[in-house]
C-alpha cells in the first residue's frame, strides 16, 4: 500500500519542476544506494595463491607473484613493496634529478632500502619535491601526452600521503611538499575507474594510433609501475614486467582488476612504465634490482633506463643525513662525505632567499661513480646557500651534459675555500667547474648575487659558449651587492664548441663577465680551445668582458680559436657599455703563452698589451717572464695580492713558478693540483 501511495505522489509531481522534487521523507522506502566500500579481509594481500611473500623488517614486506594467470591467459611477474606509513623506522623520498641517472645509482647514493621509478617526462608531468616545483606541467592542452597527469600521489612526511584525482591547477595549490602526478588513475575510493579510461576501442587498432595516445598508451599491454595506498596506510610500491614470454605486461584495465582482485586498495596510480619500470630492493636481485626492465631487450636485471624522477624508501637513522649542524650560520650543516654532498638536495630550500643554508666541509671527498646533477639549475633558481670548503678538495666531480653544468648550477651566495680536483663537466649552456652562473645577468634582488673566493680547479670543463675554468658567467651587480671571483686559480682545459660562426667564448677562469662583475687576482694555466670560426672565442683568463678587471696572470700552455674570432693570452674581446670600453689594469701573460687562430701563432707584435681602443678586440696583457712570475714579491708590490699567515696567498710559488692559495700551502700537497 505504502508503494502504491509513493507512486501516486510521485506521478502528481510529474509536471514540477526538477528541483522541487523532495524525496527525502521517503528515503526508508527506497533500496539503499550502493557505494564501493572497504574490503572486510584486513591482511593487505587478499587471495595469496601464486604469491611469495618475504617480511624484509618489520612493516615492509615484499610480495611477488610470477605464475601464469588465468584471467589473462598470460605468464605475468608482478613485484609489490608493501610500505607501513605508520611505521616510524622508515621515510620516503621524492626524488628529481636535472641529470638522468639509473635506478640502482640513485637508490645507493641516497641510501635507500626500496625504489621505484617514478613519473612520465618532465614536461607533461607534475613535479614537486621537498616544496620546490621542478615542473607544473608544460604542456599545451591540446598536446596528444597531457593526459598523463590526471592523479598524483602526495607526501608530506610520516603517514600523511594520500593519492587521488587532481589538474595542474589544483596541484600548484596544494601544501604537500611532494607529489608526483601520474595517469591513469586506477582506484579512486574503491571505484575501479582504471576499467574504463581506454573507452570502447571495439574496432580501432589500437597498434595503429600514435605511440602517445591514451587509447594505445594504456589499451595495450606493457610494463607497468602503480602506487597505492589502502586505508590502513599500507603504501603498495608496484612493478609488473613485460614484452617477455616470461611476462606479459598488462593494460590499464587488467591491472586495476589485478589490483582489486589481491590488494583491494582505497586508492591506486599509473605511473610511467615501458621500459622505466623498475623496482629495487637493496641487498636482492641485480645491484638492488629485482625486476626484468625491457629497456636493453633482454630478460635480465641489466635493461635499466636513465631516469629523472624516483620514489625511495629509506630507514631513519640508518645515516645521517649530514655529519652535524642545522644549516644556520652559527651552526652550519656538516659535509664529510659524497652521500652529504647528495643531501643538500633533498632539503626544503622554499624559505632560504630570505634565510639561506649554511654549509662545512669537514673531510676531503671523492665523487667517483656518482653522478652529480647541478644542485641549483632549475628555474626558478630558488636555492640560496653559503659553501665553505673549509680547506678541503672535492676529488673526480662529473657532470653529464646539462643546463649550466657545474657543482652548484646558479650560484646564489658564496663558495669559499674549496678545490675541485680532476672535475669532468659537460654543459648544454654556460658551464664552470664551480658555476654556470655566478648571481644572475640581470639581478632583479641583491640576493640574486654570488661570491667564490679562494678556490681553485682542476680537469676539463666543455660546452657551447660561455665556457669557464670557474664559472661559465658572472652576472651583473644589483646595487651594492655585486657577484665576484677573487683570489682564485684553475688548471682545467676549457673547451667552448659552438655552431656555425656564432661566438664560443671559453676562459681561464670565466666564458663571460657581464658589466658590473668584478674579477681579480687570479690565474689560469690551462689549455683554452674554441671552435668559433668568426665569432669572440678563446681567452686565457675571460672569454670575454663588459666589465673591467685587474690583477690577472695567464700561464697558460695555449689559447686557441679553430677559425680567425677573436682570441687573447687574457680576454678574447672587451666589451663596449654606455659608450665605453672595458680595459684591464696590471694584468700580465707569461712569455709561453701562444695564442693561435686557424692553427697559427699571432705574432707577439699583434699583442694588445695596454689601453684597449677598438670594442670586441682581444686584451693580452703585459708580457713577463718565467723567473720575473716566480718571484711572489711581485705579486705583492705591483698587484697588491696579500700574503702570507690570515691572507689568501702563500708567501710562496710552486714547482711551476706559479702562486698558492695559503690554505693550500697549508695542506703540503699544493703541488699536486698544478
Amino acid at each position: 500500500m505504502l508503494h502504491y501511495i509513493l507512486f501516486l505522489i510521485l506521478l502528481s509531481g510529474a509536471g514540477c519542476r526538477k528541483a522541487g522534487l523532495d524525496n527525502s521523507k521517503f528515503d526508508n522506502l527506497l533500496p539503499p544506494v550502493q557505494q564501493p566500500h572497504p574490503p572486510l579481509n584486513p591482511e593487505t594481500l587478499k587471495d595469496k595463491n601464486g604469491w611469495t611473500i618475504d617480511t624484509l623488517e618489520k612493516g615492509l614486506i615484499h610480495y611477488q607473484f610470477a605464475n601464469y594467470l588465468q584471467t589473462q591467459t598470460a605468464n605475468q611477474l608482478v613485484n609489490v613493496v608493501e610500505l607501513d606509513l605508520t611505521n616510524p623506522d622508515y621515510e620516503l623520498q621524492f626524488v628529481s634529478l636535472t641529470a638522468r641517472d639509473t635506478l640502482s645509482s640513485v637508490a645507493k647514493n641516497y641510501d635507500a632500502v626500496i625504489g621505484i621509478n617514478g613519473t612520465y617526462e618532465i614536461e607533461a608531468s607534475f613535479i614537486k619535491t621537498n616544496s620546490n616545483i621542478v615542473s607544473p606541467v608544460t604542456l599545451d592542452s591540446g598536446n596528444l601526452r597531457f593526459w598523463k597527469h590526471e592523479g598524483a600521489i602526495f607526501y608530506n612526511g610520516g603517514q600523511d600521503a594520500k593519492i587521488e584525482y587532481g589538474t595542474k591547477a589544483s596541484y600548484l595549490q596544494s601544501p604537500y611538499a611532494n607529489l608526483f602526478s601520474g595517469a591513469p588513475m586506477l582506484i579512486d575510493n574503491y571505484k575501479t575507474v582504471g576499467e574504463n579510461f581506454v573507452g570502447d576501442v571495439t574496432g580501432i587498432n589500437l597498434n595503429g594510433l600514435d605511440a602517445e595516445d591514451y587509447r594505445r598508451h594504456q589499451g595495450l599491454r606493457n610494463p607497468r609501475t602503480v602506487v597505492a595506498l589502502t586505508a590502513d596506510k599500507k603504501l603498495l610500491m608496484i612493478t609488473i614486467d613485460g614484452r617477455f614470454p616470461e611476462s606479459a605486461g598488462m593494460t590499464a584495465k587488467e591491472m586495476t582488476l589485478f589490483m582489486s582482485t589481491y590488494f583491494a586498495p582505497q586508492s591506486a596510480l599509473n605511473l610511467d612504465g615501458g621500459g622505466s619500470t623498475t623496482m629495487f630492493i637493496k641487498g636482492q636481485g641485480t645491484n638492488g634490482i629485482v625486476n626484468y626492465p625491457s629497456d636493453n631487450g633482454t630478460h635480465d636485471h641489466y635493461g635499466q633506463r636513465l631516469l629523472r624522477t624516483f620514489i625511495l624508501v629509506k630507514k631513519k637513522g640508518g645515516g645521517q643525513q649530514f655529519a652535524g649542524g642545522d644549516g644556520t650560520q652559527n651552526n652550519p650543516y656538516l659535509i664529510a662525505s659524497a652521500q652529504h654532498l647528495q643531501n643538500m638536495k633533498t632539503l626544503n630550500w622554499s624559505q632560504t632567499e630570505t634565510n639561506r643554508y649554511y654549509f662545512k666541509m669537514t673531510a676531503d671527498i671523492d665523487m667517483t661513480g656518482q653522478n652529480w646533477g647541478p644542485l641549483n639549475n632549475v628555474d626558478p633558481y630558488a636555492r640560496y646557500l653559503h659553501f665553505d670548503g673549509d680547506g678541503h678538495i672535492i676529488k673526480n666531480l662529473t657532470v653529464a651534459k646539462s643546463a649550466y653544468g657545474s657543482l652548484f648550477g646558479v650560484l646564489f651566495g658564496s663558495c669559499k675555500n674549496l678545490g675541485l680536483v680532476n672535475v669532468n663537466i659537460e654543459s648544454s649552456s654556460g658551464g664552470g667547474a664551480f658555476a654556470g652562473y655566478l648571481g644572475l645577468k640581470a639581478p632583479d634582488k641583491a640576493v640574486k648575487t654570488g661570491i667564490l673566493e679562494n678556490c681553485f680547479s682542476t680537469g676539463k670543463v666543455s660546452g657551447t659558449d660561455a665556457v669557464g675554468g670557474l664559472v661559465g658567467n658572472v652576472g651583473k651587480p644589483n646595487g651594492t651587492s655585486i657577484s665576484s671571483i677573487t683570489n682564485c686559480f684553475s688548471t682545467a682545459t676549457v673547451t667552448a664548441t659552438n655552431t656555425g660562426a656564432s661566438s664560443a667564448r671559453a676562459g681561464g677562469i670565466v666564458g663571460i663577465n657581464y658589466d658590473g662583475g668584478k674579477i681579480e687576482n687570479c690565474f689560469a694555466s690551462g689549455k683554452i680551445i674554441s671552435n668559433t670560426t668568426s665569432g669572440k672565442g678563446a681567452g686565457g683568463v675571460i672569454g670575454w668582458s663588459d666589465s673591467k678587471f685587474k690583477n690577472l696572470v695567464a700561464f697558460n700552455e695555449s689559447v686557441s680559436n679553430v677559425g680567425a674570432g677573436t682570441a687573447g693570452r687574457i680576454s678574447s674581446a672587451m666589451g663596449l657599455v654606455n659608450g665605453i670600453i672595458a680595459q684591464g689594469e696590471n694584468c700580465w701573460a707569461a712569455d709561453k703563452v701562444v695564442v693561435l687562430k686557424n692553427g697559427t701563432p699571432v705574432p707577439a707584435s699583434s699583442y694588445v698589451t695596454g689601453e684597449v681602443t677598438v670594442k670586441e678586440t682581444a686584451y693580452d696583457g703585459e708580457t713577463k717572464s718565467a723567473d720575473f712570475l716566480k718571484d711572489i714579491n711581485n705579486y705583492s708590490f705591483i698587484l697588491n695580492w696579500k700574503l702570507g699567515p690570515n691572507n689568501p696567498w702563500a708567501a710562496t710559488t710552486n714547482k711551476e713558478g706559479m702562486p698558492v692559495l695559503q690554505w693550500l700551502f697549508l695542506r703540503g700537497d699544493y703541488d699536486t693540483y698544478y
